[in-house]
């Protein structure tokens, strides 16, 4: 890996440092991280020009590092790319942060569709006998989402990231490869479920960072059953076994969580009739 790193980017490396997903090594005072990859070069240039664009905004993500041959080196049978770190910080991240980034827009081509998420699964289950939960459940759900983002009509040009945990690393926070660009309120809606799951409910309280206009693709973001696609993910992955009764309580818990934020939103602003959550009652 050294000899690989010193022929396509001229660095001479004393010692590398594996860690489980990615290597370190330090040279001239800074400090570097290896990842694998599969994103093509001409999706790391974008991702390269959207680093660029936030320190205007005095916001630091990591570096993308080009070599002889852009931004990826192969190395065995897996593709890599180098990030010279800017922010090496293990503390834990706030929600000024999130809420800071996800209110900067930038107008690329950087297309992110969840529906993506939803056939994969269907291929998947279509040729697989998989013990997934009540997945025709979490489909619905899905799609009731999409539904309500067809309806929103405003930009999704902001810059949030594939997924937000609420006790995520500022190292892990500032990586480039995790952004996506979508509507405004994603990050929000993915660090309040990801608070819930962790039995701390702010998903209602968590609306008083947002005008009315973004309330509703808020609504949509947390509707849609991200937390229950990453088990899925991981099922698929690692063989870890889905535990069905786990994701029943949860799936209850949450309904009741949706039914009280639709309510909530309903009395401040318009937003379309959905039966089954208009019933506040119905548990």
């Amino acid at each position: 890996m050294k000899e690989k790193i010193y022929e396509e980017y001229g660095y001479k490396i004393d010692y590398l440092i594996y860690k489980k997903n990615h290597i370190l090594f330090e040279l001239n005072d800074s400090k570097y991280m290896i990842l694998k990859t599969n994103l093509s070069n001409e999706r790391l240039l974008i991702l390269n020009n959207i680093v660029n664009y936030l320190d205007n905004y005095a916001i630091f993500f990591h570096q993308i590092v080009t070599g002889k041959k852009g931004f990826i080196f192969d190395f065995g049978n897996e593709h890599y790319v180098i990030l010279r770190l800017r922010i090496v910080s293990e503390r834990t991240i706030n929600i000024d942060e999130i809420l800071r980034l996800s209110n900067i827009s930038i107008n690329v081509d950087f297309d992110n569709s969840i529906e993506e998420k939803i056939d994969f699964i269907e291929k998947y289950l279509a040729n697989y006998d998989l013990d997934l939960g009540n997945i025709n459940y979490f489909i619905g759900l899905s799609e009731n989402a999409i539904a309500l983002f067809n309806m929103i009509n405003v930009g999704k040009n902001f810059i949030g990231h594939k997924r937000v945990n609420y006790m995520e690393k500022a190292v892990d926070f500032y990586n480039p490869l995790n952004i996506v660009l979508d509507y405004k309120t994603r990050d929000l809606a993915e660090y309040s479920k990801s608070l819930f799951m962790n039995g701390q409910d702010r998903i209602i309280d968590n609306l008083r960072f947002l005008d009315y206009p973004d309330w509703l693709s808020y609504f949509a973001r947390v509707m849609f059953p991200s937390y229950y696609f990453d088990m899925v993910d991981q099922y698929i992955e690692s063989g870890t076994l889905m535990d069905n009764k786990k994701i029943s309580n949860l799936a209850n818990s949450f309904e009741k969580v949706l039914k009280e934020l639709y309510k909530t939103i309903s009395l401040n602003i318009n937003i379309p009739y959905i039966g089954w959550l208009n019933n506040i009652n119905n548990f």
